[in-house]
């Protein structure tokens, strides 16, 4: 076993098992190029079918299935609210279950809107449109971005885009991750946009536009909340201050269209015991951060009390631990310093869900561009069919009893840790290759897809 930590399979701090060190290298041989192509096909396939046949069953019958991709549902409930008077009732969870029933034409579970009120203006336009055929433009919209996105990686792995194209795409968009993006309707391929092109931004040195883009995520803070902070640290001051100035904007822009009533409304909505209870707690199983795979491990009835630790304190752990690297760091890049950035964030949110997982995708990406190892190709496949199989563990442990509900919690969290923590040791390496990566990066233009 001496070669295996001789080549830097593994070095944390020491000693490592050789049964761990042993089985990375017997399922790193499964991976073989053919595996690769094959296993995400069939998944490819198989998730298209399924979500097509939902998306028809969804439209024709929706009193089956429930609304057509139900998590955009939400956001087009809040863009129909803010058209209508009352606007005092935006965040009301009763007043958007009745406009749900009524614009889908039966009964269907609450889709809560909770997002900030300048993302209920965003989707207002669309919100204009019947529900079906406003939720099948957003899907072309949000289809065309996720693909812009993944063609647009090889901004950061050039390289590996260069000899492994198609099998990157193809297990990108055979992941369990797009599906859940898609098929509900989510708009974390905006976010993703928001990090690829603020990276790209800072890595030409184009400071004020990347705090300005960086800005953006205000539509959902948790995916940003460190960026200022990090530019703070690498004393980024023209970023930092566009950043501020973009995110005051699209508050003013949330306080005058609700008012300062509505504004404290939507703060309290999130801090609200039946927002902990519906959402934080009782979709735990579909979240992929550490707190929310910590929160299901424990007992249920620990859930009203631990709760609010778990949402507070690992994400504040997780960003010193990254200063401390980035304080320690030996490279003058600035690309690694927000790869680890953003998989600190992933990792430690407290509200990461499955579809939020793109996020990942980047640093992984990064990751085998200039490091590729046994340990991260199998921790990258182990969260992929973990995140699959996610739903059935949630099912089969459903009605089981504590400790046994542990089988359904989000086992694709460790994976993804240790994931985070090669981004992590990657800040305290030099590499004249990598140096030469990230300059050839620079210099290749996006896709005009």
């Amino acid at each position: 076993m001496g070669n295996v930590f001789k080549n830097g399979l593994i070095r944390s701090h020491g000693t490592v098992s050789s049964f761990w060190a042993l089985f990375v290298l017997r399922v790193d041989r499964l991976l073989t190029p053919q595996r690769l192509r094959l296993y995400p096909l069939f998944f490819l396939v198989a998730s298209a079918l399924g979500v097509s046949f939902a998306v028809v069953i969804r439209i024709v019958a929706p009193a089956m299935q429930g609304a057509l991709m139900p998590d955009y549902l939400a956001h087009w409930t809040g863009g129909r609210l803010l058209l209508m008077p009352g606007i005092g009732s935006l965040y009301d969870p009763e007043v958007q279950s009745a406009l749900q029933s009524t614009s889908v034409g039966t009964d269907v579970p609450l889709s809560w809107f909770v997002s900030a009120p300048v993302v209920a203006v965003f989707y207002a336009p669309l919100a204009l449109l019947p529900y079906n055929l406003s939720g099948l433009i957003w899907l072309l919209i949000s289809s065309t971005l996720l693909v812009w996105c993944v063609l647009n990686l090889r901004t950061l792995a050039p390289g590996l885009m260069a000899r492994k194209k198609s099998t990157v795409i193809l297990s990108v968009l055979s992941s369990p991750v797009v599906f859940e993006l898609l098929g509900g309707g989510q708009d974390s391929a905006f976010i993703l946009a928001v990090w690829l092109v603020g990276i790209r931004l800072l890595a030409r040195q184009h400071s004020l536009w990347a705090g300005a883009v960086f800005g953006l995520g205000f539509a959902k803070p948790q995916l940003v909340v460190v960026v200022p902070l990090i530019f703070l640290v690498s004393r980024n001051y023209r970023a930092l201050a566009s950043f501020v100035a973009t995110c005051a904007l699209l508050l003013g822009i949330s306080v005058a269209v609700v008012g300062p009533g509505g504004f404290q409304q939507w703060l309290a909505t999130l801090g609200s015991s039946l927002y902990m209870q519906e959402v934080q707690q009782g979709q735990a199983w579909k979240m992929v951060g550490l707190p929310s795979f910590a929160h299901a491990l424990l007992p249920p009835e620990w859930g009203t009390w631990i709760a609010p630790g778990l949402t507070l304190l690992p994400l504040p752990v997780g960003a010193t631990i990254l200063i401390v690297h980035i304080l320690k760091k030996r490279t003058t890049e600035t690309t690694p310093v927000w790869i680890a950035a953003l998989a600190t964030i992933a990792t430690f949110s407290p509200h990461l869900a499955v579809y939020d997982a793109i996020l990942f995708v980047p640093v992984i990406v990064f990751l085998l561009e200039r490091q590729a190892s046994p340990v991260l190709r199998v921790c990258t496949v182990g969260a992929f069919g973990l995140l699959y199989a996610t739903p059935a563990l949630h099912l089969a442990a459903a009605l089981l009893p504590w400790p046994l509900t542990i089988l359904g919690a989000p086992w694709a969290a460790l994976p993804l840790a240790v994931v985070w923590w090669q981004s992590i040791r990657y800040l305290g390496r030099t590499s004249s290759h990598s140096q030469s990566l990230v300059a050839g990066a620079n210099s290749v233009e996006p896709s005009p897809t």
